[in-house]
């Protein structure tokens, strides 16, 4: 008899007393993953493939049942037959049967493991992406039951996020004048009559690290979110709210919106800061990343800092202290709206 995990020839008893985990070995991986799999049994009289605690198990995998899925689990509705040698489309590690795995509410099936990775691993760089939360097959957002509480609890959390910041995308698109962009307007172009996709595209949210909301952290296109940093510091991602906190500006608030939409500029340019470092400076992610490479931005004069040009030509609209000091915006809201009052 082989192990069900490591396929390798079984020498000794099972530690298990369940007969459904007779074919698994002593290896400490094997006895791990025994304690993650499903214990039942299919009407077929085939071991279940799927996890611990599932309220519905997976349909049979075994080779000798594909193609009956359909009528013996009229309910799943799949997409593909799977089979337990198939391996995972996340890892192309292993077989689907080789590792407890999870139906997603797409219908296609993963390992659990691979899942939980992807999903707790969230977004690779600071800025707040959303690829990981769809399933790798159909791109569809990942749907899990309720019977995986980590992994649902989880989801769920990350779905309320995804859903809070493509509404402040949307808001956001509109004062910051993006959603006049011609594109939205030409019938041949992937954003045609599409504001929301357009605005995600273009705008940047990064979530804070101290109060873990999300913020708006400048323009961004997808070539330059690409080339961010993998490594970097988040307890350097700090909103503008909590950023004036911990400078002891308790006074940056903004009576009609509060705090929520405070922003910072960066202390060596005229752009929006996204980084909040050493809990006393703001940078924007061009001069962040400067001063990570080595050129160290941070210890040049103010002589060698960029000049603003003035409110008129200066990408905040807005007058500000020469750069080397550190500045709050205020509220980006009232500041959008009192520049089209101006412009009007």
């Amino acid at each position: 008899m082989k192990c069900r995990f490591c396929w390798e020839k079984i020498t000794e008893p099972s530690l298990s007393d369940e007969a459904v985990f007779a074919d698994v070995c002593r290896k400490p991986e094997c006895i791990e993953l025994m304690n993650r799999s499903c214990n039942k049994v299919h009407q077929c009289g085939h071991k279940c493939r799927g996890f611990r605690g599932e309220r519905q198990c997976l349909p049979c995998l075994e080779k000798e049942c594909i193609g009956n899925h359909n009528a013996i689990y009229p309910d799943f509705q799949m997409y593909e037959d799977y089979s337990a040698e198939d391996y995972c489309g996340i890892c192309m590690i292993s077989g689907l049967g080789d590792e407890p795995s999870i139906m997603l509410g797409c219908k296609h099936i993963f390992h659990v493991e691979c899942i939980r990775k992807k999903v707790f691993g969230r977004w690779p760089s600071p800025r707040i992406t959303w690829d990981f939360l769809d399933c790798s097959a159909c791109k569809q957002q990942i749907v899990v039951q309720e019977d995986h509480e980590a992994l649902y609890k989880e989801v769920t959390l990350l779905s309320n996020m995804k859903k809070k910041v493509f509404k402040m995308a949307l808001e956001r698109a509109k004062h910051e004048g993006i959603d006049k962009e011609p594109r939205l307007r030409n019938p041949n172009d992937d954003f045609f009559q599409d504001l929301q996709k357009w605005a995600i595209f273009k705008l940047a949210y990064y979530q804070c690290y101290q109060c873990k909301v999300p913020y708006f952290g400048g323009m961004k296109d997808c070539i330059a979110a690409q080339q961010q940093s993998q490594e970097f510091k988040p307890e350097e991602l700090v909103c503008g709210k909590c950023s004036s906190e911990l400078l002891g500006l308790g006074n940056t608030n903004c009576k009609v919106h509060g705090q929520t939409f405070i922003e910072f500029k960066c202390k060596f340019c005229c752009s929006v800061s996204q980084w909040f470092c050493w809990g006393t400076t703001h940078f924007c992610d061009k001069c962040h990343t400067l001063q990570c490479k080595g050129v160290y931005i941070s210890r040049k004069p103010r002589s060698e800092l960029p000049r603003c040009a003035g409110p008129e030509q200066c990408n905040l609209k807005i007058a500000h202290p020469p750069n080397g000091e550190e500045f709050s915006l205020g509220c980006s809201i009232c500041r959008n709206e009192a520049a089209a009052i101006a412009n009007f």
